[in-house]
């Protein structure tokens, strides 16, 4: 495993992370940038219709993250020379530990060895999987953990949806189109989404709602493929017949490949930054939802914006 160097390292490669790159290549075009991570597997590009981008008017989220991406492809090209890596490198991998050196941190993948003087932090949330009863034994077997990548497979067929938040209501205002009959499964006593999402569902006559589901008491069931689900509603066993089912739930961050560093964190295991996105640790940055952001798209991009910027007047010094 040979040893790579770069300027700036960013870890996580979503609407964040990009937001980032194109902050600090915009600052000091001449710095190197290694994006890690995959786009296609962030939370952003797996959103349906995104309609609260200033000035776009809809946009789906993994076509938004691919235009993003050819974004940065079109910049490296700009001041391409012969022999030179690429300004802005994807490395398809994730990072399973950072260490810092005196002069510099050290981030290690399946397959690669990085050496960067500065790093953003802005892996974002990760899907909480292996908590429903079932879930396991029907994976890609009617159990999905993503709507809008698996949803049309499911064209007039009856599904469920587990989750809460703005994710889940676009994942359902997307299943709609398809799917005969969906059902939201809650485990709060509200979606707790935007209200334009709410107004559009209660319009939609084939999506319905159970709140306040205990989680603990939900079973997918079924012998070789999802056939129904059983949960518990004011102290009654319920069970619905259906054909797929979408656990869409954000787990707290992971921030296990950050045990040799030293980061201040909230009570709920966000990472805790100052207005510049700095952290406790010298040359390690944060943005976005690791750090407490709200999951709203100008948000996240403003974040990684802003962090790009500071972490790139950090290297200047």
């Amino acid at each position: 495993m040979s040893l790579e160097k770069c300027d700036l390292a960013i870890v996580g490669s979503g609407l964040t992370g990009m937001s980032a790159a194109l902050a600090a290549y915009g600052r000091n075009p001449d710095q190197i940038i290694k994006i890690f991570g995959i786009p296609f597997d962030s939370n952003t590009a797996k959103k349906g219709e995104i309609e609260n981008i200033p000035g776009v008017k809809k946009v789906v989220g993994v076509d938004y993250i691919q235009q993003i991406i050819t974004q940065i492809e079109n910049l490296n090209a700009e001041f391409a020379k012969e022999d030179e890596p690429n300004k802005i490198e994807f490395i398809n991998e994730d990072v399973t530990s950072i260490a810092k050196n005196v002069t510099h941190f050290q981030l290690i993948t399946d397959s690669r060895n990085i050496e960067a003087k500065a790093v953003i932090i802005s892996s974002g949330l990760p899907e909480l999987k292996h908590t429903i009863r079932g879930e396991d034994k029907f994976v890609h077997k009617g159990v999905s953990h993503c709507a809008v990548c698996d949803g049309a497979l499911f064209r007039g067929r009856k599904v469920a949806i587990i989750g809460e938040g703005n994710f889940v209501a676009r994942g359902a205002l997307f299943l709609r189109k398809y799917c005969r009959n969906v059902t939201v499964i809650c485990p709060n006593p509200t979606l707790d989404a935007d209200n334009r999402f709410l107004k559009k569902l209660s319009k939609s006559q084939n999506v319905s709602f159970k709140y306040s589901i205990d989680l603990e008491t939900v079973e997918i069931f079924g012998s070789q493929i999802v056939e129904g689900l059983r949960f518990q509603k004011d102290g009654e066993n319920r069970e619905l017949t259906i054909n797929a089912v979408f656990v869409e739930l954000k787990d707290k961050p992971d921030l296990t490949f950050l045990k040799d560093i030293s980061l201040d964190i909230t009570e709920n295991g966000y990472i805790i930054k100052n207005a510049k996105n700095a952290t406790n640790v010298e040359g390690i940055f944060t943005a976005g939802s690791i750090s407490g952001e709200m999951e709203y798209i100008p948000i996240l991009m403003g974040d990684g914006y802003k962090a790009g910027i500071s972490v790139t007047d950090y290297l200047k010094k």
